[in-house]
């Protein structure tokens, strides 16, 4: 399993599945190159190219079915890579729809990648924050956000750079125009939608997941029955293979999508040109106090 699919299927159960082993730094970091002088982009590179092991611990749902042992709810971990693809699988460890998250799962982990960045963000005379964010397409209504540091003020010269970091889903660029060009918005939602789901849920890694041991079965579950019930989707996690299950997912989330893509742009191929799944962008903003 890749970090990118790591980071996206979320802290709780992919981490679980393949355990510290995850953490094999990868080269799917990139940096907008900005002027030398800008201590954004010095930062930015630090992020990019540093190190770090951050320990936390999974918060496990309870489970009428699935007592875990001894009653232990949480179940301590390691996460290994760039501060950067941490910062990535922090961001995408809290997903949201329509503002409300797919999981809480991670809250620890992303508590701990925020105090390893603070550590690592040292610019003698400056202040600095970062911003992780990632979203289909602007505004959608799922999407992640993940903060460390305080907003800067708006009566401050800012300085910023940017880093960006595979979300563990596919680049849909070329699928996306197609589907405009035939099918129109629902072609684009679909599209979209698919890739999302997919990313968050995929198939054959869930399925071994719902068939694990505690805590894997019990995480992925109630991620299944929370994005149902986010999307207004039927899902029976007892009763439907992972792929049945997806399906389903991919049919509410489309329609969400597709009611708000025909809200925000004039045409289908307007929507397709702004879809960006598989990064998660990682801004370092710095200025003087």
């Amino acid at each position: 399993m890749t970090r990118a699919m790591s980071a996206v299927a979320d802290v709780t159960v992919f981490l679980l599945l393949v355990g510290a082993a995850a953490g094999a730094v990868t080269s799917g970091v990139g940096v907008d190159q900005p002027a030398t002088t800008n201590p954004a982009a010095t930062q930015a590179s630090t992020l990019a190219t540093s190190t770090a092991s951050v320990e936390y611990d999974l918060v496990v749902p309870a489970s009428d079915g699935r007592k875990p042992p001894e009653d232990a709810t949480l179940r301590r971990r390691t996460s290994h890579g760039t501060v950067a693809e941490l910062l990535g699988e922090a961001a995408m460890s809290g997903v949201t729809v329509d503002g409300e998250r797919l999981s809480r799962t991670g809250t620890d982990f992303e508590s701990k990648v925020g105090a390893t960045t603070r550590d690592r963000l040292h610019s003698p005379g400056h202040r600095t924050s970062v911003r992780v964010a990632w979203s289909p397409y602007p505004g959608a209504p799922v999407k992640s956000e993940y903060r460390v540091g305080d907003r800067p003020p708006a009566t401050v010269d800012v300085r910023a750079a940017t880093v960006t970091v595979p979300s563990g889903m596919g680049n849909i660029s070329e699928p996306v125009h197609e589907a405009a060009e035939t099918a129109g918005y629902d072609g684009v939602a679909t599209v979209v939608a698919r890739n999302v789901v997919d990313g968050l849920f995929p198939p054959t890694q869930s399925k071994y997941a719902l068939r694990g041991d505690y805590p894997s079965d019990v995480l992925m579950r109630a991620r299944y029955e929370r994005m149902a019930e986010l999307t207004d989707a039927g899902v029976a996690v007892e009763h439907q293979s992972t792929a049945e299950m997806n399906r389903e997912l991919t049919a509410a989330l489309a329609a969400r999508l597709r009611a708000d893509m025909r809200s925000r742009y004039e045409s289908p191929e307007d929507a397709a040109r702004t879809v960006r799944t598989s990064r998660v962008r990682v801004t370092v903003r710095t200025w003087s106090p």
